[in-house]
């Protein structure tokens, strides 16, 4: 950015003063995002001696394997497996700093140069003094400079004239590992016993009396001022006018292997031992194995075009990308990872609350709060709300409710304040100093003066599990929950009817705009409230998931979601135009892990789990971290991708040279066209488009697909062209493309066509002659063999329609069979699923009542353990005969499976029903085992539940179920309703 800041308009440059200052500081590195590539990802060896950017924008990496090609999706390899001038695959250095030039150093390979496509090998008989090569590096005069191993320095010339300098010429050592040529054609290198400087031959070596320590230099970069940074075993120093001191950042004494300037000009350093370390205006930041670094030896840095930092190290290769959103994570002192909740202080700070507590972030430092004891500890924070005398509300996984002033603990909400729901995960305190506790048994009212009230279902809220709280500026308090949305009236709560649309159950969050209206986060989609009429947009307009947690509205015009699979941003007035039906789909921009969050898996449920700061930044809460993003600062990462580069071209298989016009021979009938845009900030998120010009004029949009496959094309002139885009950029590149040429075979010429479509008419007149006089032949053979078939189907029909009754009896055996269970007798499962949603559609229409028992016989595996299976089976029947009996045909049941039944009561009330299902727990209590299970006492469990309140049968057997569950717990042979 910074040496592109000249060129900045004036207007840009006051936009960028009137900025926060948090905005203008440089991002840690740990929150950029981050990648990381090894020999499982496509790289040959995962030790990455050296990188660097070619002048098409490819990036080269020196690999022990051999020199790797990266267009920011693939790696090619080069080596001897595939260009014949390589001797050795060991590959050391690679430089492109001079133009048009890439120069490659192997370890016994000499030196390899690829220009225009062509390698070219540099070896002792051209003038090395060894093929083992360290560094090598091009001057502005075509001269070539290569560091060896053993063996000190060489000049090759562009004539072929050879100088080599040893420590006969005043070098310290003769043992190289490290140079560069400055801008001036001054050869800096660095040795095993210090730096040396050459110019116009005169060599000069620097020690202890210019400022340089004695030792090995590793690394050698040029700083913008014209000065240099030299990477030594003892630490990193810079000079300037060949006068050396230790570099004011204080880095480590540690010896330095590589070095890069970042693009605001901060020095990055790599270390052999201790990792990467970058300072900045901020202090000297540290990035190493414990945050996510491979490895803690790092033997190349580079910084590509668009800002990126790429990391070679023994383990494998990193990028950092700056992208829109910043995250922070364990490795800046978040107590863990998965965050919920989110909530800022009135001096600027965000409490984070996470499943290891409950942490401060301030001025870029994160901080515990609360933990020490008599805090709220350690465990996990579910939801975060302000109070309304300047304290924080915080709810607990587990521990109910704790309120904070100033970081300590002033109180703590449990069961014995009449809190029985534990679980809190949204939190709300009202004007009138009403406090609201959602939990997920139900909803809480704190009143000054009153007991704790809890209410749920019986209140009118759909569900008693409540994910979020609201208060609307009108006063009225409304109730996310995970059937549902509910308004408060009085002492009870109204549902709304959410369902109605797009099917939607759970409301994970609630937001009010400026105009009143209400948008819900549902899992079926967006939804707006607004003048008591529900609308809302899903997946069939465009929204890219169905689930989405959290809604903020940024200062721009457009409204944030968080979803499990990222954050998605959409236009607000879009959204309007869609729920007035003006607009058909969005235009919806989607961000995930390429753009810098923490994890495109957002959470939700509690919360807050995004919010937007006061500086109109928006903080999302997600399964690793937290992320952060300026919505003003998303233009800068929206750039149009570079020009589109053709990789290669294929016909038939056979590779062919890019060039301006391509010609296709005849016969020759495939050709595939392979391109890149060769952008590394974020890859994934490029899209690509081509044509064929002169064969389909119209664009074909290919995704992220970077190749074009054309068969069979007819002879003739054509135009390929394609071009890139960045997703929600807005911007495309330039187009590129070449001309293309399909020469025709002989029987393809003009003269040859002409010739061969009056031979074909006449031949075809004469067939059709010859074929009018067999096809009268024919019809009169026809006939005979129609009257034969017809009297010979006749008799066949007869025989067909009696087996087809014979199909229709063995049809309802089998439908009998496949609904009843063999060995009770009673209808089975899938039966009784049926019966029970017919029942319950017929009970909702008619308003009649409806009950589904589940029956569960206790301590059922006694009988097969001690006594046999075949004994289990016999009480299954014996039990089975009590439910007929006491029944009677009056109310269907069924084997439910294992052990269990279900009873279905209709036209019954739940007190009919555990009447008739108490008579059953008798019956089975009484069955006489002696001859089968002797000592055994059978009983069993029975849970009842009503239609009352479910919109969906299955709702009844989840709660039938769980109703047998308590009458488990409650001690078994029960029937709890």
């Amino acid at each position: 950015m910074a040496r592109r800041s000249a060129r900045f308009p004036a207007f840009l440059l006051l936009l960028l003063l009137a900025l926060p200052a948090a905005a203008l500081e440089t991002k840690p590195l740990a929150s950029h995002a981050r990648d990381v590539w090894t020999t499982r990802n496509g790289l040959p060896h995962n030790q990455v001696n050296d990188i660097t950017q070619s002048d098409e924008g490819y990036l080269w990496l020196a690999t022990w394997e051999g020199l790797v090609r990266h267009n920011g999706q693939d790696f090619e390899l080069f080596g001897p497996h595939n260009v014949e001038a390589f001797t050795d695959q060991g590959i050391r250095a690679v430089s492109a700093r001079q133009p048009g030039t890439l120069v490659v150093a192997t370890s016994r390979g000499g030196v390899m140069l690829l220009r225009e496509g062509r390698w070219n090998r540099v070896g002792v008989a051209q003038g090395l003094a060894q093929e083992e090569t360290m560094r090598a590096e091009l001057d502005r005069r075509g001269r070539l400079w290569v560091a060896h191993e053993t063996q000190g320095l060489v000049r090759i010339d562009a004539d072929g004239a050879v100088r080599r300098f040893t420590e006969a010429d005043g070098l310290p050592s003769n043992q190289m590992f490290a140079l560069h040529v400055d801008v001036d054609d001054v050869v800096w290198a660095g040795s095993s016993r210090g730096l040396v400087r050459i110019e116009n031959d005169r060599v000069r070596a620097f020690g202890d009396a210019d400022g340089m320590p004695p030792g090995a230099v590793y690394a050698i970069l040029g700083a913008r001022d014209g000065g240099l940074v030299i990477g030594t075993h003892r630490g990193v120093f810079r000079g300037r006018n060949a006068e050396f001191r230790p570099h004011e950042a204080g880095f480590p004494d540690d010896a330095v292997a590589s070095l890069a300037f970042d693009p605001q000009g901060n020095l990055i350093v790599g270390t052999v031992n201790r990792g990467l370390f970058r300072a900045t205006p901020q202090g000297l930041e540290r990035f190493s194995r414990a945050g996510g670094l491979p490895n803690n030896r790092v033997p190349a840095l580079f910084v590509d075009r668009e800002g990126s930092i790429w990391v070679g190290t023994n383990a494998g290769l990193l990028r950092f990308a700056d992208t829109p959103f910043g995250s922070f994570d364990t490795y800046q002192g978040l107590a863990d990872n998965y965050v919920r909740a989110l909530l800022q202080l009135p001096d600027g700070s965000i409490l984070i609350g996470n499943s290891g507590g409950l942490d401060r972030w301030q001025d870029g430092r994160i901080t515990p709060v609360a933990r020490e004891p008599g805090g709220i500890g350690t465990e996990a924070v579910l939801s975060l709300a302000h109070g309304k005398a300047g304290e924080v509300w915080v709810g607990m996984y587990s521990r109910g409710l704790y309120r904070l002033r100033d970081g300590v603990v002033t109180e703590h909400l449990g069961e014995r304040d009449g809190l029985s729901g534990l679980q809190v995960r949204a939190i709300h305190e009202a004007d009138n100093g009403d406090l609201w506790i959602g939990t997920s048994t139900g909803l809480f009212r704190r009143r000054p003066g009153e007991p704790v009230r809890r209410f749920g279902e019986e209140e009118g809220l759909p569900s008693a599990f409540i994910v979020s709280l609201l208060q609307s500026r009108d006063g009225r308090l409304w109730v996310g929950t995970s059937n549902g949305l509910a308004v408060r009236e009085g002492e009870g709560f109204r549902p709304i009817p959410v369902r109605s649309l797009f099917d939607a159950e759970d409301v994970f969050g609630l937001h009010e705009d400026a105009e009143g209206a209400l948008w819900l986060a549902t899992d079926r989609g967006l939804l707006r409230l607004k003048d008591g009429r529900l609308a809302g947009v899903g997946v069939r307009n465009g929204l890219p998931v169905a689930t989405v947690f959290q809604v903020v509205e940024d200062g721009y015009g457009n409204l944030w979601l968080t979803s499990n699979r990222g954050v998605i941003r959409l236009q607000r007035q879009q959204v309007e135009q869609v729920l007035a039906g003006s607009l058909e789909r969005l235009e919806a921009l989607s961000f995930a892990e390429a753009d810098g969050l923490a994890s495109a898996q957002c959470n939700g449920g509690a919360g807050p789990a995004a919010l937007r700061a006061f500086d109109g930044s928006l903080w999302v809460a997600t399964a690793r971290g937290v992320s952060v993003v300026q919505p003003d600062q998303l233009a800068r990462y929206q750039r149009a991708p570079p020009p589109v580069i053709l990789e290669r071209l294929r016909v038939d298989g056979r590779e062919r040279p890019p060039g301006e016009r391509v010609v296709l021979a005849p016969g020759e009938s495939r050709l595939d066209v392979e391109f890149a845009s060769l952008s590394y900030r974020m890859p994934e998120q490029i899209r690509y488009r081509y044509r064929l010009l002169g064969f389909d004029d119209a664009w074909t949009d290919s995704g992220a697909v970077r190749l074009a496959r054309f068969n069979r094309l007819p002879p003739g002139k054509y135009r390929f062209e394609v071009g890139a885009e960045t997703r929600g950029s807005g911007t495309a590149s330039e187009i590129v493309g070449f001309d293309l040429e399909v020469k025709p075979r002989f029987w393809q010429q003009p003269l040859f066509l002409v010739l061969s479509a009056i031979l074909a008419a006449l031949a075809l007149y004469a067939l059709y002659a010859m074929r009018v006089d067999a096809l009268r032949a024919r019809e009169q053979q026809l006939r005979r063999l129609v009257d034969e078939r017809t009297q010979a189907l006749v008799e066949k029909n007869l025989e067909l329609e009696h087996l087809a009754e014979q199909v229709r009896r063995q049809s309802s055996a089998y439908e009998l069979q496949a609904r009843t269970d063999a060995l009770t007798g009673l209808p089975n499962r899938r039966h009784m699923e049926e019966r029970l949603a017919d029942a319950f559609a017929e009970a909702c229409r008619d308003g009649k009542p409806l009950c589904l028992g589940l029956l569960d016989l206790d301590h059922f595996k006694t009988v097969n353990d001690s006594f046999s299976h075949a004994a289990g089976d016999r009480l299954l029947q014996e039990v089975a005969k009590v439910m007929v009996e006491v029944m009677g045909g009056e109310h269907p049941l069924a084997h439910w499976g294992g052990e269990e039944f279900a009873l279905l009561f209709v036209d019954a009330t739940l007190e009919q029903a555990a009447d008739t299902a108490e008579r059953i727990r008798r019956r089975i209590e009484a069955i006489d085992t002696s001859d089968f299970a002797p000592g055994y006492r059978p009983s069993a469990s029975i849970g009842l539940a009503s239609r009352t309140g479910y919109t969906h049968h299955e709702r009844m057997i989840y709660r039938a179920d769980e109703r047998l569950y308590a009458a488990k717990r409650g001690g078994r042979n029960r029937v709890e309703s």
